[in-house]
Parts: structure tokens; C-alpha cells; sequence
């Protein structure tokens, strides 16, 4: 068996070789493509099974999970070779926890899980593998890591949190009985988030298996969407390519004359193009994963109140939303979504205390956490700091704008507070790209730390300006 499988990888990695000389790409950026292309393959292979499966649910809750749970493999095998296993070793663990010890499993999982992960990061040296251009099983132990905390949390308030008592995330989440062996490992190494994320709710994707929920009827029509979903990927990567051949950064923050040769309002402009450039590569990613999903029948997520089906249960990225957003706070419910909707529902609110509100320590915790869970290396700890004060920042200047400025006097506001928004966010992810903390606040110091004043006068004007009225609306 072995010798059988060392000789499919051998074959495979002879195709890779071929296909990154003709791409000029890394060996692990390859492969990671090829993942990310092949993942709609294995997608179309469940409405292929819903089809040979017919009206019979339980057939083809059991065809759905056998095939999630052999296709993933395969396509993480394909993705990151014999790093596989680590996700067998992940899963079974966390599942382990979840059996014996229902009613502490999920902090137990959670500290686990994070402690196994950031010791990857720091055996791996996934920062500087990233910044080299390569990709390895990191992203995925990342994403499954998020998969198991949740499943064990929900596990645990089960068993543990009144129904009275439970939060409306709660309720639709929480966990009766322990997910069986099938439907749990195929949950973790579902084919079409595998790769990139995002993470899936154990929930809503048991529902999809077993037809319940907003999936117990006749599915919509999803060729609209998957082709919008399609599309929008291959702008991105078009506008990536084009733009990442000039903005790199051995040319931008690394570049020898980029102080000498360079004005200020220069370098000011090469930051916030080079952090554009930057993010169109992560929403080919995510678009691609979600398109994938969508592909897959897991996408669907029910109907709006005009009836029209949505289709965004995998969908991690809204790049219109990231372009748009006019404070800080906001960017975040566009960007990494499903990231974000961890955070916050499995740190942000567990930390508050009952009946209080959260403030600042809240948003700290929940940035310092999702800097653990990127790595220790000084760039994520400088980009997610600063982006807690940055979304505390946002906060206010939303209660501000929301509650002081009249709406027909908002376009005076609303343009420059998106423009501070985006080069706040162009000028914080130069830490998330650089990594070492000499090149991070040599970058922030060449722009004399626009951004990190920016939102020192947010943050005050937002306090002495604050509202004083009613509550305020949320973000």
C-alpha cells in the first residue's frame, strides 16, 4: 500500500514539477493552485451522487460523506503529499476529547488545538515559507483548527448551557449527541473548503448531508451563481497577475532606493498598491473555494426576504463590501467572514462577561487569539494589535457619523473616512506581509505612521465627540 502510494505521489509530483516550470511558480504555490482548481472537480461529484441517489435521503447522506471523506483525502494528498496525516492525528484527538470528557472538551480542544498549531508554525516556519512564495499544510491545519474548537464547543454547550440561557448563535449551533466517526472526518476534509477555507458549521453542513433545514426541499438552480462566482475569481487572479509583476516587495518596502528615490506622497501610493495587490490574491482564493461549495449544493443558504436563493454558506469574501467600507469596524464583516464569525462567536463574546457590554479588552483578546492562530512572528502581532485599535477606532467613528452627521451632510464624511479606512488597511497588512518586525517598522516609519496617527485622532475625536443619546446602531 505504501509502495503503491509513494508511486502515485511520485507520478503526481512529476506533473507539478511540469506545470510550475510552465507557470514560473514554487513547487508549493503549485500545488496549492492545483488544489484550489481542483476542488470544483470534486465538487460536481455530489450532485452527480444526488442524482444516481435519487429521492433515498439516508443512501445519499452515506454516498455524500463516503466521497467527501476519499475526495478530500485524495486532494490533500495531492495538495501537501504525506502531510496529510497530521489531519488524521487533528481530528482524532479532538474527537477523542469530545467523547470522554463532553463537558470541558471544548476548552480542552481549543487550547490543544492551538498549542499543536503554533508549534507547527513555529517547526514549519510557515511565516517566512509564505513570504518566500510557497504554501504548505499550514493553511489547512489553520482552517481545521477552527473546525474542531467550534465542534467542541458547541459539543460542550449541549451538555453544559441552558436552553434558556443559550445565545440565538447558541441555539442554532449547539450539539445533542456526538457526530458520528463518518459524517465528522468527511465534515473535516470536505474537498471543497479544504485547501483555503473557510471553515463550514458542523451544523449546517450535517444539515446539507441529511437534507434538513433550508436543504430539505428541492435545491435552486445555482448555475447563476456559480458562474458569478467563477467569474469574479478569474478577475481577481487577472488583476493580481498584472499588478503583482511591478508591486512586489523586494520592489516596494525592501526596495534599496525606497527612501532615497521615492517622495513621501510616492511611498504612500506604492503602500496602498501594493496592499490592493495583495488582497485580490486572497479573494481569488476565497471566491474560488466558494464557488467550489456552491458547485458542491453546500452553498445554498436559503432565500432573502424578496425570494430570491442565496448561495453563501462557503462564502468568505465580499470584495465589494472590502472596497466599500467606509470604517474600520465595518471591513471585517466583508473580509475573512467566516474567520471573523469565529472570533466572534467563540472569543469575542465568551470573554465578555454576562450583561456587560465588550469593549476594548474584548477586541484585544479576540486580536491577540487570531494572532496565535497565525503564528508567533512579530508582523502578525504589530498587524493584529494595531488592527484592535484600529476596529476600536472604526467603532467609534461609526457611533460618530451614525448618530451626529445628518444624512444629506454624510457624502462629506463618508469620502474621507473610507479613504482613511483603506490606507489604514493598506498600511497595517505591510506587518502581515513583511513578518520580521525590523522591515515592519522600517515600512511604517518610511510613511511616518500615517495610519498608527490616523487612529490616535479617530480615537479621540470619537471620544470627546461621542454621542450621548440613546444607544447607537451596530455595525
Amino acid at each position: 500500500m505504501d509502495a503503491a502510494l509513494d508511486a502515485a505521489l511520485a507520478r503526481w509530483d512529476d506533473v507539478v514539477r511540469e506545470v510550475s516550470i510552465a507557470l514560473a511558480l514554487p513547487r508549493g504555490s503549485t500545488m496549492f493552485l492545483l488544489g484550489l482548481a481542483l476542488a470544483p472537480v470534486f465538487g460536481f461529484g455530489f450532485p452527480t451522487i444526488d442524482w444516481i441517489c435519487g429521492d433515498d435521503r439516508a443512501r445519499r447522506a452515506m454516498c455524500r460523506s463516503v466521497y467527501a471523506l476519499l475526495a478530500g483525502v485524495a486532494l490533500s494528498l495531492m495538495s501537501f503529499g504525506r502531510q496529510t496525516v497530521v489531519c488524521a492525528h487533528f481530528g482524532a484527538v479532538a474527537y477523542a476529547v469530545m467523547a470522554l470528557a463532553r463537558r470541558r472538551c471544548g476548552v480542552v480542544v481549543f487550547l490543544g488545538s492551538f498549542a499543536y498549531l503554533i508549534r507547527f508554525h513555529v517547526m514549519a516556519d510557515t511565516a517566512n515559507t509564505w513570504k518566500a512564495g510557497e504554501v504548505d499544510i499550514s493553511g489547512l491545519l489553520m482552517v481545521m483548527t477552527l473546525k474542531v474548537t467550534a465542534c467542541a464547543m458547541n459539543y460542550q454547550d449541549g451538555a453544559t448551557v441552558a436552553a434558556s440561557e443559550m445565545t440565538e448563535h447558541q441555539h442554532r449551533r449547539h450539539l445533542k449527541t456526538l457526530p458520528n466517526v463518518l459524517d465528522y472526518a468527511s465534515w473535516l476534509m470536505f474537498p471543497c473548503t479544504l485547501v483555503s477555507g473557510p471553515a463550514v458549521e458542523f451544523r449546517d453542513y450535517s444539515d446539507w448531508l441529511n437534507g434538513r433545514g433550508v436543504w430539505s426541499g428541492e435545491a435552486p438552480s445555482r448555475v447563476a451563481a456559480t458562474a458569478k462566482k467563477f467569474f469574479g475569481a478569474a478577475t481577481c487572479v487577472a488583476l493580481f497577475q498584472v499588478l503583482s509583476v511591478k508591486y512586489t516587495l523586494e520592489s516596494v518596502y525592501l526596495a534599496p532606493n525606497w527612501l532615497t528615490d521615492y517622495s513621501f506622497l510616492e511611498r504612500v501610493w506604492h503602500m496602498n498598491v501594493m496592499g490592493q495587490t495583495n488582497r485580490f490574491k486572497y479573494y481569488f482564493v476565497w471566491m474560488m473555494a466558494d464557488f467550489a461549495a456552491t458547485v458542491s449544493g453546500l452553498g445554498f443558504s436559503g432565500y432573502d426576504a424578496k425570494g430570491v436563493a442565496r448561495f453563501d454558506t462557503a462564502a468568505n469574501i465580499h470584495p465589494l463590501g472590502c472596497e466599500r467600507a467606509i470604517t474600520l469596524n465595518s471591513f471585517p464583516l466583508s473580509w475573512n467572514v467566516k474567520t471573523g464569525q469565529w472570533l466572534r462567536h467563540y472569543v469575542y463574546d465568551r470573554v465578555t462577561p454576562k450583561g456587560k457590554k465588550p469593549g476594548l479588552l474584548q477586541l484585544l483578546i479576540t486580536q491577540i487569539v487570531s494572532g496565535l492562530w497565525h503564528g508567533l512572528y512579530a508582523g502578525y502581532w504589530l498587524f493584529f494589535v494595531s488592527s484592535a485599535f484600529a476596529l476600536n477606532a472604526g467603532r467609534l467613528m461609526y457611533r460618530w457619523r451614525s448618530r451626529r452627521v445628518p444624512e444629506s451632510l454624510r457624502i462629506f464624511v463618508d469620502v474621507p473616512l473610507w479613504l482613511a479606512t483603506q490606507m489604514t488597511i493598506n498600511y497595517l497588512v505591510s506587518a502581515f506581509m513583511l513578518v520580521e518586525y525590523k522591515s515592519c517598522m522600517d515600512a511604517w516609519a518610511s510613511v511616518h505612521y500615517i495610519a498608527h496617527v490616523g487612529i490616535v485622532v479617530m480615537s479621540v475625536f470619537g471620544v470627546v465627540f461621542a454621542p450621548k443619546s440613546s444607544k447607537p446602531k451596530t455595525a
